[in-house]
């Protein structure tokens, strides 16, 4: 009997291919190295729990401590009693296990709840839209379907205490959007049925690549996989639903196949058959066709638009490091161009402070707003430098008005170059557009043979704890070259553009 954890639904909520991987998959090609920001997000959520204990106003009864055996005595023990609150009780029922981080007896039932270093909704600090984590609910509903089966709730309630601290309700009977009819009830037994199903090798399917899939120690594996078969996810924003949409309409998920297809047959079928390659749309699979053909070829990128660049005396060229385990924002970046030459301006963080964040954020929007507006040109790569900053404005309004932010980022000369151009104009024989492959593509070389946002973070964390100067100045290199390779990118564009 397979035995279900909250850490297998998950796994299967990321990857639907994983728990099939992890469990009859190719073993000798597990690459089982630890990665830093994994632990990072581990060692953040277990400080934050242990913080939000330590803050109890309340007496509860620990069960966290012994063998597995003894930890399930402790807690039916103390299930049996009616204690109030039960810290790191393990629950288990069947082939269902899972330790909640705490249980509480209300109104005749015991209710689960999680503490989370995160938000508790999507998106937001609480779930008044009507879009709970469905990562949270899942695991909830785990813990409620055990205590359900053991006669202890009846209600469905959960309850999340999220990064701020506040207890935010869970209601996994409620449909899960306004859009969303199914519930989070419905969805965990679902997800639950697909994972024992996968446990039994009776539910089988293929790897797809994705932007996650860099994290997961099946990575190279599943990338082999994917190049031998020449899967369709080889290609830029080509993810799983479209693959396998194609390979129910088409009968293959190969780039081959599908490229050497006519178009214009597939469009005429489409219009007869509205089940027919159902949701991919004729400019989507122009553009899968086209990026296809470019990966096979290998020629050079296609610049389907001119875009004008300004003719400005200073170009900045703009990148932040973040660290999403603290909701932090410790370094700006920016990469001068100007009349004099260039070089390169930062404002860092030099501890883990609200105060702190607030100030060197203000440097960096006053350092921005130094410039003549009219002769400067701001350029970054993505459209999370303005989220990040509109996130910031709203947590110290005093530093600058939404208004007076909104404008900024509006002006013509602050060019997002991914959202403005890459994507809009071009297309390149590489299966991701992100910047690390479009300069390196282009020659560019990061400085640190490992190039990565997470080990950014792993290098300033342990730099503020060791106030190892060398850590610092792996990070800042880290930064310097994101935003020298921003301007790599845009000289290219530029270059193109013009002898078009």
């Amino acid at each position: 009997m397979s035995i279900i954890t909250p850490s297998l639904l998950l796994d299967h909520m990321r990857c639907v291919h994983k728990v099939w991987r992890d469990n009859h998959g190719p073993k000798a090609e597990f690459v089982g190295e630890a990665n830093p920001f994994l632990k990072l997000l581990w060692d953040r959520g277990i400080q934050h729990e242990a913080d939000v204990v330590a803050g109890f106003g309340f007496e509860y009864v620990d069960c966290g401590k012994g063998t597995e055996s003894e930890r399930i005595a402790q807690t039916n023990a103390a299930l049996s009693n009616r204690v109030e609150y039960i810290y790191q009780g393990t629950l288990a029922h069947g082939n269902l296990f899972g330790i909640p981080d705490l249980l509480q007896f209300i109104d005749g039932e015991y209710v689960p709840i999680e503490i989370k270093s995160g938000s508790a909704g999507e998106g937001g600090d609480d779930i008044s839209d009507g879009k709970p984590k469905k990562e949270y609910g899942v695991q909830l509903a785990l813990y409620a379907d055990i205590l359900n089966k053991k006669g202890l709730n009846s209600s469905r309630r959960a309850f999340v205490i999220d990064k701020t601290g506040e207890r935010v309700e869970y209601f996994l009977d409620a449909p899960m959007g306004a859009r969303t009819p199914e519930t989070m009830w419905e969805l965990y037994h679902r997800i639950r049925a697909d994972v024992e199903a996968a446990l039994r090798d009776k539910l089988q399917n293929d790897p797809a690549m994705c932007g996650s899939c860099k994290d997961c120690g099946w990575y190279a594996s599943c990338k082999s996989w994917a190049k031998e078969n020449d899967d369709l996810t080889q290609l830029f924003y080509v993810g799983r639903t479209a693959r396998d949409t194609i390979r129910r309409s088409l009968e293959s998920g190969r780039i081959d196949d599908l490229i050497g297809r006519d178009l214009d047959a597939i469009v005429a079928r489409k219009k007869a058959d509205k089940a027919f390659l159902k949701g991919i749309g004729e400019s989507t699979l122009a553009k899968m066709i086209a990026r296809g053909r470019l990966l096979k070829s290998g020629g050079d990128p296609v610049m389907y638009d001119r875009f004008d660049f300004p003719d400005v005396g200073t170009e900045l060229f703009f990148d932040i490091e973040t660290d999403p385990t603290q909701d932090f924002v410790y370094l700006h970046g920016f990469w001068v161009r100007d009349r004099d030459g260039e070089r390169f301006e930062h404002f860092t963080a030099t501890e883990i402070s609200p105060e702190n964040e607030r100030e060197f954020w203000k440097r960096s929007i006053d350092f921005m707003l130094s410039f003549d507006p009219d002769d400067v040109a701001i350029y970054y790569y993505s459209a999370y430098e303005r989220t990040t900053y509109r996130q910031l404005q709203r947590k110290y309004p005093d530093v600058i008005t939404e208004e007076a932010l909104d404008a900024l980022f509006v002006r013509a000369n602050m060019i997002d170059l991914y959202s403005d151009f890459i994507i809009k104009s071009t297309d390149w024989p590489l299966g991701s557009y992100g910047i690390k492959a479009i300069a390196q593509y282009l020659g560019f070389k990061w400085r640190d043979e490992t190039p990565s946002g997470a080990l950014s973070i792993q290098w300033y964390n342990e730099y503020l704890t060791t106030g190892n100067e060398a850590l610092l100045k792996r990070v800042l290199e880290y930064n310097e070259d994101d935003c020298k390779a921003t301007l790599v990118v845009k000289d290219y564009l530029k270059q193109r553009v013009e002898a078009m």
